[in-house]
This record gives C-alpha cells, sequence and structure tokens, in this order.
C-alpha cells in the first residue's frame, strides 16, 4: 500500500490562467472604481451606474493604496486557477 494514497491532498498555488483588459461594455457600467480594504485585503469597490456595488479583490502586485480611484481602461482582470477550487479574479494595475 502507498501511504500517500491514504493522505490528503492539499491544493497547490493560485495560477493565472488569463489576463485581459476590461471591455468597453464593462467600463461603460461603471461609475467610479475605487480600492477599499476587505477580508481579502485591498479590494476594487465599482460603483456600478445601474445601481449597486459589486467587489474584485485587487492583485498583491498592484502599486495602488486604500482609497485611490482605479482607471478600468489601463487595469487588467486576471483569473487565476488552482485545481480542486472555483476559479477567482484579481483587478490588475
Amino acid at each position: 500500500m502507498n501511504i500517500f494514497s491514504s493522505l490528503r491532498v492539499y491544493a497547490g498555488k493560485w495560477a493565472v490562467t488569463n489576463s485581459r483588459d476590461f471591455s468597453q461594455e464593462e467600463i461603460n457600467a461603471v461609475d467610479s472604481a475605487t480600492v477599499v480594504d476587505s477580508q481579502y485585503g485591498s479590494s476594487v469597490c465599482f460603483i456600478m451606474k445601474g445601481g449597486g456595488q459589486t467587489f474584485i479583490p485587487l492583485s498583491t502586485n498592484s502599486t495602488l493604496a486604500l482609497g485611490d480611484d482605479v482607471d478600468l481602461s489601463k487595469a487588467k482582470l486576471l483569473t487565476l486557477h488552482r485545481d480542486g477550487d472555483a476559479d477567482i479574479y484579481r483587478v490588475e494595475i
């Protein structure tokens, strides 16, 4: 018997599987985007033109600080994947 077949395997590191610009449609739907503090560290708070707000965590490679406005025409939307977990998104600028 192989000892490793009976042990739990923990997920590996998150890896970027896609990086893209925000589409013009996405940019047009946002009234403002600001860096805020969240349970995941810094996140971008998107105030939507249609009402409400939503959040996407900020990439750890970002140089923005809390309270900074995010220029979506310069930002990238990253998709990260790790086996065993659903994909997650990060904003990088």
